[in-house]
């Protein structure tokens, strides 16, 4: 993040397109991308830039396979006893039926 910041506050200064791709090793489309995106995102040259500017967009990913109904129980039972904390991450699986 902070190097994406780097660069769109180069561009910001007036710095040649070059020059930050140089400091960033960014490609110049990147960092032209780089810019339209944190401008879309509310950031006017001259202005404190944010991680919100340069943050990764949130992705759709992998589903997530342990839903707060499984993932509950799984907590009560390691922190519950000490018994529960000494049980593997097989043992766990087996006794919720969740891979490991």
């Amino acid at each position: 993040i902070v190097t994406r910041a780097q660069a769109v506050i180069l561009r910001s200064l007036g710095e040649a397109l070059a020059i930050a791709q140089q400091y960033t090793g960014f490609s110049q489309g990147q960092i032209w991308n780089l810019q339209n995106n944190a401008k879309a995102r509310g950031w006017q040259p001259g202005t404190p830039l944010t991680t919100v500017h340069v943050a990764n967009r949130p992705r759709s990913g992998w589903p997530v396979k342990v839903t707060q109904r499984i993932e509950q129980p799984v907590v009560n039972a390691i922190t519950n006893d000490r018994y529960g904390r000494e049980k593997t991450l097989v043992q766990l699986g087996i006794q919720f039926n969740i891979s490991s």
